[in-house]
């Protein structure tokens, strides 16, 4: 076990205006921020009516129960090749809300994908479904093309085609009853100047999908003339909320949605920030200007941030702000959102509204009350006002930092390990720490993984209990036979599973200093992890596994 810090309970200041970055790999080390432009024009005149949004509504459809065993066996399944899947790896395993039916059984679905396919296993059938781009889904052959990009107060006003980015689907979660959100690479061009703007040509690509399973009246899925299962998708195509000029967000790393506390609110890691949506409040926005009307379901972005090898100041026209690759979200028990990325991390705290709404029923892209236009705020515990954008403002491991005389940043010395801590300790404010998951466990605490992409450095794990972080070794502590860790879920009972790159699966009790692993043929089908979920809407838990050669369910576990 290694040493615990204190965590300075003091409010950090964390800019929220954001303009281009570079924050994914490849890609420059660094990224210089300017302050958004604010909102252009709001859009051609036709822009829609003013109750576009309100009109829709939630769909009611079918009722969760939670709780149950659900449909499928409480038993340990793999699935491969041999039972329909034509690709690898699998780079995500889910399942929607589980069902009450007219007879007294439960119906759920589980939902697997691979870079190029999204699968479908039901219960009791005998073969899964596969879907492409042939039924819907906006991979790389069924591109959307964009035209409202033509009323830009500036920019590239040509029609622009949105759709997938090679390797094509990244990361999957299961929704609502019938329902699960697909994310996609999307592209930068990281040597241009107006990456992440509306310059930029590729600010269609990526982002991610809502698929719905048609149902006919009786309650069955709808089949088309050959007898195939229709899907309604939807497409969400993420860009700045404040300003149509910022189109950052497009590759999705992560995605975590709320069945229990902030019913049917969905989450997303982005490479630059992370965005909020209420699938159920969408409606096809107008297709003139669709920025405002995005406004009523989706809240694009927030992102704590760190500045490199400098003390924030707070002020983004100063500042080399840091932030990106947000592949650790977790809900906490009280529905606040943690969230670790390549740079920075923090805990979010929930708002209810996407955008602050105006006397006549409009959102307000320069208001203050929605989610991701508190700013700086979003950080702060509404009960204690206590700021959780951890390492803000701190000096590294080496003692050295850059400060603002007031006129420009000079270099000097600095106490190591001082300021408002992070999550872990790098050299220097701004390097690298490749957080790669965070999950809570049923005591309160947060527990955070690092494991970076390419060649960072990895920092092993931590936990934080709301005052402190307690760091441990993944090797040495919890067992495991590597120390990059690829993902991390709790269970109830309080254990962690850890994923790794080659060595399967470890299961950790931190506090009974035992652990336990599984390996390829003992219950999954590949040493190597892609991914990890815990559907805890069903009793016992399922385990869900994603790996380079297949995906497991477990739900009888070591």
């Amino acid at each position: 076990m290694a040493k615990v810090w204190k965590w300075a309970l003091a409010a950090a200041l964390v800019v929220w205006a954001c303009a281009k970055s570079h924050v994914t790999d490849p890609g420059p080390p660094w990224v210089v921020v300017v302050p958004d432009a604010g909102p252009p024009d709001a859009g051609p005149p036709d822009s829609g009516p003013p109750d576009a949004g309100p009109d829709a509504g939630p769909d009611a459809g079918p009722t969760a129960i939670f709780g149950t065993p659900g449909p499928f066996p409480v038993a340990n399944v793999s699935y491969g090749f041999a039972d329909g899947i034509q690709e690898a790896p699998v780079v995500g395993v889910s399942t929607d809300e589980p069902i009450l039916q007219a007879d007294g059984g439960v119906a759920q679905n589980l939902w697997i994908a691979t870079n190029s396919a999204l699968y479908l296993v039901r219960p009791g059938e005998k073969s899964m479904l596969r879907f492409d781009e042939r039924d819907g889904l906006h991979l790389q052959g069924n591109p959307v093309e964009y035209c409202a990009d033509q009323y830009f107060a500036s920019g590239d006003k040509t029609c622009r085609l949105g759709s997938a980015w090679d390797p094509g689907i990244s990361e999957i979660v299961g929704g609502g009853p019938n329902e699960v959100f697909v994310g996609y690479w999307g592209h930068h061009d990281w040597s241009s100047p107006v990456d992440g703007e509306w310059f930029d040509i590729y600010r269609h690509t990526g982002k991610l999908d809502r698929v719905r399973i048609k149902m006919d009246s009786s309650g069955n899925p709808a089949l088309d003339k050959a007898g195939n299962v229709m899907l309604d998708v939807a497409r969400f195509d993420m860009v700045s909320g404040n300003s149509a000029q910022y189109w950052h967000n497009r590759t999705v790393y992560r995605m975590v949605y709320d069945h229990f506390v902030h019913k049917h609110e969905l989450y997303v890691g982005a490479e630059h920030g992370v965005v909020k949506i209420s699938p159920d409040l969408y409606f096809p926005p107008h297709e003139n200007w669709p920025f405002l009307d995005n406004l009523y379901w989706m809240s694009d972005h927030l992102h704590p941030v760190t500045c490199k090898h400098q003390l924030c100041t707070g002020d983004d026209r100063k500042d080399v702000q840091m932030m990106g690759e947000w592949r650790g979200l977790a809900l906490s028990a009280e529905g606040d959102l943690w969230v670790g990325g390549k740079w920075s991390a923090g805990k979010i705290f929930y708002a209810p509204l996407n955008s602050e709404i105006k006397a006549d029923g409009n959102p307000d892209p320069e208001g203050s009350k929605g989610w991701f236009q508190r700013g700086g705020q979003a950080y702060d515990d509404p009960k204690t006002g206590v700021s959780y954008a951890f390492g803000n403002v701190f000096c590294g491991t080496n003692g050295v930092v850059d400060s603002w005389t007031g006129s420009g940043w000079q270099t000097g010395s600095c106490s190591p390990m001082s300021g408002t801590p992070p999550v872990f300790w790098p050299p220097a404010p701004g390097d690298p720490v490749g957080i790669s998951a965070v999950t809570v466990t049923p005591d309160g605490k947060s527990w955070w993984a690092s494991g970076p992409f390419g060649g960072d450095p990895a920092y092993g794990l931590a936990s934080f209990d709301g005052h402190k972080f307690k760091y441990f070794d993944p090797i040495n502590d919890a067992g495991m036979s590597e120390y990059i860790v690829v993902d991390m879920v709790a269970l109830p009972d309080g254990r962690l599973v850890l994923g790794s790159q080659s060595s399967g699966l470890t299961f950790w009790d931190p506090d009974g200093k035992k652990h336990v692993s599984i390996r390829a043929g003992q219950g999954i089908p590949d040493d190597h992890i892609v991914g990890l979920e815990l559907d805890t809407m069903v009793n016992p838990p399922a385990l869900h596994v994603a790996t380079r050669g297949g995906a497991a369910v477990l739900r009888v576990l070591p």
